[in-house]
């Protein structure tokens, strides 16, 4: 069987390296080659964490040289000289490049019927689809819109190469500016835009707007690289969970060792730690479905959120919704969704929330009757008119799905209290963990991220309220 490798040089790119990991590795790639150029925000440790769960090598740049560029092409030149006797097909790309097949359904297939030695592949710029923030979302589902065809930085090219075949030198992007570029079998997604924001905090160009506009192409909508959504959102929610299970054991380390560098960071003292809580009495849940008939249900055949009618038999295929409240005196309610039988490592999908875990945090504010996801500030379309309610019994089942949440939060929700949960809970819950982070205050969440960088992923981090 053909193996295939993708070669990534990589320098600060904690809160995407997630999404260019789980893209590549669902469309066929069979090892992943990643090299971290001394990342500071996190990066490493994150890609540390997936590779745990996928033949994902990393190493780190040489520091001996002393510009990127040649860090990076030291790099490039011994990836593929070392890979000579092991991969059939090769391909260097950069963070904010994703390949993409128009029809083919994997890199094998792709390469199975190659002509040469070498596959070159376009360019496609995608601009930020006005996107001004960051966001929790794959790019791929975030970046829509994309340059015409005519554009001429589509003459760039990517190759996917034999290494064992091929001459020496690393292939040439520019190698094909003379012929006009083709989008008919592949394209490389270049989203080199991205949001306004991250654009120009990273760019470092002498005339940055200009550089803007060159990349911000907005002119043809794009959606056919969503055909490879559900499976990156899948393997993304395993590296989702591997990190906060990373997380819940730094935590429990730093309060068993009453870590002082750790609580400075997070802006903490022993004594808060140890002072009595504010809440006085536990949470109150109410347990809600939504809807009674038709009844809002996972389909676990394609994913999605159905109505079910009450007489619908289909055993097995539907997994019901259940919603639990977090009774409040405000307008505003806490409530985490979950499905009535457990998804072992899956995560459930809800639209308009990003957060890739089996129970999503949800923020519902009662007088308007609507429901946010607290991390993307998007409302979450629920098919059931009214978000229709419907309380039921809160069985010791039910509470027991909840158990780890409300030791995390049984304090409240804000940091401390987080903390001296983590010392009750006896073992990790990453998506317990995951919805108590979405639910603390925007800074507090941002003090977290901040002193364990590289395991809080962005889509359970709570919006800035100024983006909500």
């Amino acid at each position: 069987m053909s193996k295939s490798a993708a070669i990534l040089f990589v320098h600060n790119e904690v809160d995407t390296i997630g999404w260019w990991l789980a893209h590549h590795a669902t469309i066929g790639f069979s090892t992943l080659i990643v090299c971290d150029d001394h990342s500071t925000d996190g990066t490493l440790t994150a890609l540390s964490n997936a590779a745990t769960l996928y033949d994902i090598r990393v190493q780190s740049a040489d520091t001996t040289l002393p510009t990127q560029l040649e860090r990076q092409t030291r790099f490039h030149e011994n990836a593929l000289a070392q890979g000579h006797d092991e991969f059939d097909w090769m391909m260097i790309l950069a963070a904010d490049e994703y390949l993409h097949f128009e029809t083919a359904r994997s890199v094998a297939e792709f390469t199975a019927n190659a002509a040469g030695t070498t596959i070159p592949v376009n360019w496609c710029l995608f601009g930020s689809s006005g996107r001004l923030t960051p966001s929790a979302f794959s790019p791929v589902e975030t970046f829509t819109r994309h340059g015409l065809l005519s554009l001429p930085d589509h003459r760039v090219v990517r190759h996917l190469v034999q290494p064992g075949q091929r001459d020496t030198g690393l292939p040439d992007p520019f190698s094909a500016m003379d012929r006009q570029a083709t989008w008919n079998e592949s394209r490389i997604l270049h989203f080199a835009a991205g949001d306004r924001e991250s654009f120009f905090k990273r760019n470092s160009s002498a005339t940055p707007e200009d550089a803007w506009k060159n990349f911000d192409r907005n002119d043809a909508e794009y959606s056919g690289a969503n055909r490879w959504l559900h499976g990156s959102c899948r393997i993304a929610s395993f590296l989702t969970q591997a990190s906060l299970t990373d997380l819940y054991w730094r935590l429990k380390a730093a309060m068993t060792h009453a870590d002082k560098p750790v609580l400075q960071k997070l802006g903490l003292t022993p004594a808060q730690l140890s002072a009595a809580p504010s809440r006085r009495t536990p949470p109150q849940f109410r347990f809600c479905t939504l809807g009674q008939s038709p009844r809002l249900m996972l389909d676990t055949q394609n994913g999605s959120l159905a109505p079910v009618a009450a007489d619908d038999t289909t055993f097995g295929r539907y997994n019901p919704l259940v919603m639990a409240l977090e009774v409040s005196e405000t307008d505003v309610w806490h409530a985490c969704l979950f499905t009535e039988n457990p998804l072992p490592d899956r995560y459930l999908p809800v639209p308009g929330s990003p957060t890739l875990l089996p129970m999503v945090p949800l923020r519902i504010r009662i007088s308007e009757n609507t429901v946010q996801s607290p991390v993307s500030g998007e409302d979450v379309h629920i098919a059931i008119p009214d978000y229709d309610l419907t309380e039921i019994d809160s069985t010791i089942s039910l509470y027991s799905r909840l158990t780890s949440f409300m030791v995390l939060t049984a304090e409240g929700h804000n940091l401390a209290a987080l903390l001296r949960g983590i010392e009750r809970l006896p073992a990790p819950d990453a998506s317990a963990l995951g919805c108590a982070i979405a639910m603390l205050p925007f800074e507090e969440a941002e003090r977290l991220s901040d002193a364990f960088p590289g395991v809080i992923p962005r889509n359970v981090r709570p919006i800035r309220p100024s983006q909500s």
